[in-house]
């Protein structure tokens, strides 16, 4: 049970970074903007969360141990950040769009997987 929610947990990762990243260009595909693309793709923050979400899933995948404390920080800075970003701008006239409530409920959905304790011991290396 526990190898299994460490994959989907990496499963889970992986999803993410598809989003975050080919999120960018769906977005430049619906609109034709280069404003966005080169303005989403320059950003260090999209390469870091791109880069350390593929580790993760690496990582836990290979059921190391660092990996898990690495995502369930990871995950928890950006669930933080972008529950930060949602309140403030939460509007009943205007709620928030897809986008950033699927990426809340992928951060959700990978730290209710990785937080019992059965899982943090499955990762024995």
């Amino acid at each position: 049970m526990a190898n299994n929610r460490l994959r989907l947990a990496s499963v889970t990762a992986v999803t993410y970074l598809v989003v975050v990243l080919g999120g960018t260009l769906v977005r430049f595909a619906n609109t034709g903007d280069a404003f966005t693309l080169r303005f989403s793709l320059t950003q260090p923050a999209t390469w870091i969360a791109a880069f350390i979400a593929a580790i993760v899933a690496w990582g836990l995948w290979k059921h190391y141990r660092w990996a898990w404390w690495l995502g369930i920080a990871a995950a928890g800075y950006q669930l933080f950040r972008l529950l930060g970003w949602i309140v403030g701008h939460f509007s009943f006239s205007r709620p928030p769009g897809f986008g950033p409530l699927l990426v809340a409920a992928l951060l959700l959905a990978f730290l209710v997987l990785l937080f019992p304790s059965h899982v943090r011991a499955s990762c024995n290396r």
